[in-house]
């Protein structure tokens, strides 16, 4: 049983499967996408959360000048 240097090594044609290859960026362009979206997603939120922030701070106003009122 012998082996020549050849058999000893994978060839690299082999390994590479340019499907696969198109497969993965295209799976990474669409996490980035996906990662854009969150992003300004989470900016919105932020924005919501302040916006209702201040219309509480608004009706706590409201009440107490209310509730002072003979």
């Amino acid at each position: 049983f012998a082996l020549s240097p050849e058999q000893l090594f994978v060839n690299k044609s082999f390994v590479e499967n340019p499907a696969l290859e198109a497969f993965k960026a295209e799976v990474k362009e669409e996490l980035a996408a996906q990662r854009v979206k969150q992003e300004a997603m989470e900016a919105k939120m932020e924005t919501v959360i302040a916006k209702q922030d201040d219309i509480g701070n608004d009706l706590k106003t409201i009440l107490s000048l209310l509730q002072s009122k003979p």
